[in-house]
Formats: structure tokens, sequence, C-alpha cells
């Protein structure tokens, strides 16, 4: 047996050198220069590597692929940092530990729930919706949790409708690009379902955002005037527009901002607005995300719309909240159950991978505390060639974590960094903290997966959204 078979195969299962290294008892400095041909191993050496490969890959096929428990820290605690009641960093670190075992439990069990209630809560006389830019369906799993009946969407992305049939199997697919959308058709769909009574969908953000250029002129600016246009016609009694918040800076070529001539054009067609800015951590998701949400209530209807207070906070002083539920929602808090995963590896669930990084790049990762950059590194030459210091940057354990973008696979993106294993976040990783239930499927290629993830609304908060409009108006009591 030659050392080329063992270098094939754990390539093959993607195990890593470090993984194969535990397994083994070899270094992974050994192994690295058996592979590289520097040194050569003696026959007994290449067996005892084989017996550990095959071990590794028995358990994997077999799904009991015992991965080193996850090397949890906490950085960047300082005692004039602590809650007043709390004597040492010591005592607060084991309430976050314990205060992590509990809440990931209770949050993917809340994650299940909301699953079943958007498969059980639909009835025949449940409001009837549709949801336009409708994506991989976040923002339609939250509102049919809450009770709506979702019965067509419409979106460009032929991906994401993919996994929106997969998901929502009763919805129609009334189209795909709105800006193509005639009059005529809209009204076919009335006569097909009768009166609609919610409009929701989030027009694309990219041309607000800052990783965009915010080009007045860009055509994904415009659409939200199609979203208006079906609005007037469908005439529903309440629409609800989400997108990011930096929407709420961006100004026409005329230098007006552009919410304002986005609520003025729903106002113009009938409905009374409330805009809100928030953030999805404060409604229970384990994410830093800004957003600005229009709810928008035929003029008919009765009082305008009151928006959901969040109820999660930042303050570590409520101590009874560690434990309550009520301070924010963390990255370990949403995964603190998955397992560890180096660079190259791979877990029982189909989600929860790494994929392979440059070397030079662990290399540069290796050592970087959470909450810190490469950029930080002391030494020079371990310090990426360019980029700013929110690139090649660890997230925190014990906050949640930074907006989840198309990108978050790509280890050089802005905090896309595990806190403390060296790779980007895993797809699962991502779906926990968009509040996507583990339930909920996702198909297609690695990449639509991940852009449709992005780019989704997390479902728990549309859902807190969803039941305030639910309750206001459309409960026996409303």
């Amino acid at each position: 047996m030659i050392y080329a078979d063992i270098l094939n195969k754990r390539k093959e299962y993607k195990i890593s050198q470090i993984k194969l290294s535990e397994v083994s008892g070899y270094s992974p400095a050994k192994i690295s220069a058996w592979e590289l041909g520097k040194e050569t191993p003696s026959a007994n050496d290449v067996n005892v590597l084989m017996k550990s490969l095959n071990q590794i890959i028995e358990d994997i096929v077999s799904g009991v692929f015992d991965i080193r428990k996850k090397r949890i820290q906490h950085s960047g605690f300082a005692k004039n940092n602590l809650p007043k009641a709390i004597k040492s960093k010591e005592e607060y670190i084991s309430m976050l530990e314990r205060r992590g075992t509990v809440l990931n439990n209770a949050y993917r069990e809340s994650l299940t729930k909301l699953f079943s209630r958007a498969n059980s809560n639909v009835k025949n006389n449940s409001p009837k919706g549709i949801a336009l830019f409708s994506g991989c369906g976040g923002l339609s799993l939250g509102f049919e949790a809450a009770g709506f009946n979702l019965v067509g969407h419409l979106d460009i992305e032929e991906s994401a409708n993919r996994i929106y049939k997969a998901n929502f199997p009763n919805s129609d697919l009334l189209g795909t690009d709105i800006c193509n959308t005639t009059d005529e058709q809209i009204h076919s769909w009335l006569n097909k379902y009768g009166d609609i009574d919610i409009i929701i969908g989030g027009p694309p953000c990219q041309g607000f955002s800052l990783a965009g250029k915010r080009d007045p002129t860009d055509m994904r600016n415009q659409l939200y005037k199609y979203y208006v246009h079906m609005v007037s016609v469908i005439h529903p009694k309440v629409f609800v527009m989400e997108n990011v918040r930096l929407l709420t800076s961006m100004r026409t070529t005329e230098g007006t901002l552009f919410i304002d001539h986005i609520v003025q054009s729903f106002t113009n067609a009938g409905y009374r607005i409330t805009r809100r800015e928030i953030n999805a951590s404060a409604y229970g998701v384990p994410q830093s995300r800004e957003r600005v949400i229009l709810v928008g209530i035929r003029n008919d209807m009765k009082a305008p719309f009151t928006f959901p207070e969040g109820e999660y906070t930042k303050d570590i002083e409520q101590l009874s909240c560690l434990f309550t539920g009520k301070k924010e929602l963390t990255f370990k808090d949403a995964t603190s159950d998955l397992c560890s995963l180096e660079s190259g590896e791979v877990s029982k669930d189909p989600l929860h991978w790494s994929i392979t990084h440059p070397e030079h790049v662990i290399k540069w990762l290796k050592d970087v505390p959470e909450g810190q950059s490469a950029h930080d590194n002391e030494d020079p030459k371990l310090r990426p060639p360019s980029g700013f210091n929110t690139t090649y940057k660890r997230i925190l354990w014990d906050e949640p974590c930074s907006t989840i973008s198309t990108n978050f696979s790509m280890i050089s993106g802005c905090r896309n960094v595990h806190p403390t294993d060296t790779r980007s976040l895993t797809i699962r990783e991502a779906t926990r903290a968009q509040s996507f239930p583990d339930e909920f499927v996702f198909i297609g290629k690695w990449g639509d997966i991940r852009k449709a993830i992005g780019n989704a609304v997390p479902p728990l908060l549309a859902e807190k959204i969803a039941k305030a409009i639910f309750q206001q108006y459309f409960s026996l009591d409303a």
C-alpha cells in the first residue's frame, strides 16, 4: 500500500489532516510532510494511518462520527463589562455556558413548532395572500405559521422557485418577472382565488445596500413601482413590504429620499402606512439584521397598524433574561448542538459541512481569537494583503451573529469566520441564524441555496409581524 491511497481517500471524504491527526496520533506536521513527499512513512505508519482513516469513514457513514467537542471560548470580557450582580468573569462564563445549552434546545424546538404551525394552521377560510419576490419562502413561512393561506407566489429566480415549491406545494407559481405581469393576468388570479386579503414581499435589496453601488438608476431600485401597481389593482386589505434599513437613506437622482416616494406611492393607492426600522435580533432571531418594514392598511379598514415591539434585549444587567430567553439569542444559542468542523470536514447533516479553504488563509486565521480579524495579527506576514478589518474576521459565540448575506461561505467576506473553527459558516449554521427550521427543505446547487438563504426574511421575524396583523385585522375579535 502506498501513501497516495491514504491521501486520495482523505480528500474523497473531505477529512482534514487535523482530524486524521487526532485519531491516528501522528502530528499534523508529520502527516503534511508525508503528503508533500518531504518524508517517507514506514509500512507500519501507513497501516496505522489507513486503519484510522477507515474508522473515521465508517463513523461518518454510520452517522456517529465522534467529532471533537467545540472549543467554545469567551474572549473580550473585562470585569467592568460584567453584570453588576456577577463577581467574576468565570461566574459569568458559567452562566453563559448553561444558558447556551438550555436555549439551544428551546430555540430548535421553537423552529420545529413554527414549521408545524405553517403546515397545520392554514384552513379553507384562512385569509388569502400572495407573495411577491417570494424567494425561497422565509417571509411566507412566517405568515403561514400565523394562519395566512398563501395561494400564489412570484419570483424571477428559477432556483428559488424550486425551493419554494418543495416547501409550499399548494402555492401556484403566478409568474416570474413582475415587470411583464399584465393587468389581465392579475385579474385572472382574482377570478381563480377570489378576493386577496394580503400581499407580502421584499423587492431585491442589493440596489439599496452598501454592498451594492446604491445607484438611483439601478433597475432593482425601481421594482417597488411594480409592487405598488400590483397592490393598486388587487387592492388587498393589507400589504407588507420588507427591505434593507439603508433604503431609508437612499436618494433619487433629484436628491429626494426613495423611502418617501415609496410611502407616497402606496398612500396614493389608498393605504395608511406604518413604517418601522427594526433589528431582527430584537424579535428572537440570533442574528443582527437591520431592516425597514412597511405595513399598509387599506383606508376603509379600522385604525392604523400597531407594530409589534421586539422583546429581546442587549442589556446584560437583566440576569433573569439570560435564562428566560429575553436576552438576545446568540450564535451559540442557535448552533451549539452542531459538531465542530474544520476546513474541508463534513458531518452527518447534509447541510453542515465546510468548504476547503486555502492553506495560507488557514494559517492567517488559525490563532485569531473570536471577535477579531486576521488583519489584527501582530505578525505582518500573517495579515491578508488587502481588505478591511471586518474581513477575515471571526464572529462571537455570545452575541447574535452578523447579517447572513449571500456570500456567508466566503472566508474573506465580512464577519464570515466561525468563532473558533477555522472556516467560514456552513449552510446549516446560516439557516439556524436565519431561523429556518431544520425541517425546511433546500434543494439545488450549493451556490443557489446560499443565495436563497442570504436573501430571505427570517421566518421568526415574519411570524411576529404576521401574528400582529392577523390579530388586529383578521381574528374574530378584530
